[in-house]
């Protein structure tokens, strides 16, 4: 279960939704959604057990948000990771080409991973230290994989909390919860909610 009794900014209504996500495909599908319609200020909390793949859908999320996916790694030894805007796919546009291999979204992301903190109190009070813009992006997306440390300083803010549970039979398949303020996140919420009314492409339905 996602900690929803965690209180969130007053921005529209509370909204949940749940995907399931029925390989690596699906999965990558849902982070490129994601990655297009995040907006600037979005904070990510990422939730779920070792091998869930968070860093998977982060990877996605940068992909969508017109990074370059192989230079996003887990982070869990320098604790983020900045993804610049100039480093993008060539000719990377979700909404239509961009001049000049400027980023068709703008702004860098950081990738956080406090998988190696949270056990720590001396950790918390080493973030407590930390400005903030050391690992909350001022212009552009934080996506924060184990964020339970990191719970205490975020409150107020404008977060969306994804939880990633593997499937108990398959490996590969995913259910991914979403929560967050409509007001915030309803163009994410809209674009994966038509994600989930897709027909899955198969040989019947796919064009020739």
């Amino acid at each position: 279960m996602l900690p929803f009794d965690h209180p969130q900014p007053c921005n529209g209504h509370l909204e949940t939704l749940t995907l399931h996500l029925d390989s690596p495909t699906a999965t990558r599908e849902a982070g490129l959604a994601l990655g297009r319609t995040l907006p600037s200020d979005a904070i990510v909390l990422l939730e779920g057990g070792l091998g869930a793949g968070k860093t998977t859908l982060a990877k996605a999320i940068c992909e969508g948000w017109g990074i370059r996916p192989e230079i996003v790694i887990s982070p869990t030894y320098t604790l983020v990771n900045v993804y610049p805007a100039h480093v993008i796919l060539e000719g990377a546009a979700p909404g239509g080409l961009v001049p000049d291999g400027e980023s068709p979204r703008g702004g860098s992301v950081y990738h956080v991973d406090f998988y190696r903190l949270e056990s720590s109190q001396a950790s918390t009070d080493a973030l407590l230290e930390l400005d903030r813009d050391d690992w909350i992006n001022p212009d552009g997306p934080t996506l924060i994989e184990w964020p339970e440390l990191a719970r205490p300083l975020l409150e107020g803010e404008p977060l969306l909390e994804i939880r990633l549970q593997m499937g108990e039979c398959q490996s590969e398949t995913r259910d991914m919860t979403l929560r967050g303020k409509s007001g915030v996140y309803g163009t994410v919420f809209a674009a994966l909610q038509g994600l989930a009314e897709t027909p899955p492409r198969t040989a019947a339905n796919s064009p020739d």
